[in-house]
């Protein structure tokens, strides 16, 4: 009797499948991935498409893939045209500048002392700062304190508040004990270099991917930020940052109206709200996709650093 053998796949079969370089699962991945990317991608084109679309094509409506009728800024004349936005920009540029330079360099400096734990009592320190992380004193006690302090509608409370950040201080600490080269620090002390020097000479050049990461993290959250405005500051027009004059166009029909009546006084078409709303949140975007590909070949490593111990 023959037996039955089950049939193997000839080797000119394989051969031919591998020479048309057909793998499935690199095909569903790069699929996915590109899915993927249209799914994050498409939300802000559309936003920027119906920012430049002309009024009258933006008001028939349906799916906008690309500017119909040609382009046309006049939602971003309108908007600034209105003093507001103009000095809400201003502030929110300034208050992100000197808000994150001083809370990576007040982080980074602390992190650095608490990560030497043979010096006595850094253990402790560091033990009181992490606690802050889990348990704070509220919002009574902060607005007591900054009460205190003076900083109560000033525009200083939008900026010193977050000189230290716990989270990334708990970063760059993991990153100067474990990854930092013990031997770097000892031949430049060995070479008479300063504690001070040390750090920004030695020990920041070579942390600059975490430093980089850092810093656009702390960036995006001191531009995003209106809380401190909103809690702590009030009605005090002049100090609106642009995140919260955002907010305004969202949900406030009387910063709209301000808006549509100054675009009017310009002989333009009266625009449409949700125009209008978008073009605000592209003005809003543009700073940090400005920043970003200066920092992005550090970004990508410097991600995770930090995070990894011995």
């Amino acid at each position: 009797m023959k037996r039955n053998r089950s049939k193997k796949p000839s080797v000119g079969r394989r051969t031919m499948l591998g020479r048309l370089g057909f793998n499935f699962y690199d095909v569903f991945i790069y699929g996915f991935c590109i899915l993927f990317a249209l799914v994050c991608v498409y939300p802000m084109w559309y936003v920027f498409v119906a920012s430049v679309t002309p009024y009258e094509e933006y008001i028939k409506g349906g799916l906008m893939l690309w500017p119909r009728g040609g382009v046309d800024f006049q939602y971003y004349i309108a908007i600034f045209s209105t003093k507001s936005f103009l000095n809400s920009l201003w502030i929110s540029v300034s208050k992100t500048v000197l808000a994150t330079v001083l809370s990576v360099l007040v982080t980074s400096t602390m992190a650095y002392a608490v990560s030497k734990t043979h010096v006595r009592g850094m253990k402790v320190i560091n033990a009181l700062v992490v606690f802050n992380l889990f348990f704070t004193g509220g919002l009574i006690p902060q607005y007591m304190l900054y009460q205190d302090l003076g900083l109560l509608r000033s525009y200083w409370v939008m900026v010193i508040p977050g000189a230290l950040n716990i989270t990334y201080f708990v970063i760059m600490r993991n990153y100067f004990t474990y990854s930092v080269p013990k031997e770097l620090e000892e031949a430049a002390r060995l070479d008479g270099c300063t504690d001070v020097g040390l750090f920004f000479r030695i020990v920041m050049p070579v942390s600059k991917a975490m430093v980089a990461a850092v810093t656009l993290f702390i960036a995006v959250i001191n531009w995003n930020d209106y809380y401190n405005y909103m809690m702590f500051i009030g009605n005090k027009t002049e100090l609106q940052p642009f995140a919260w004059i955002l907010r305004r166009m969202l949900v406030d029909q009387s910063m709209m109206n301000t808006v549509r009546n100054g675009a009017a006084s310009l002989g333009l078409q009266t625009p449409p709200p949700m125009a209008l709303r978008m073009a605000t949140i592209i003005c809003a975007m543009v700073p940090i996709l400005c920043v970003y590909p200066f920092l992005q070949k550090y970004f990508t490593s410097g991600i995770t650093l930090g995070a990894v111990k011995e």
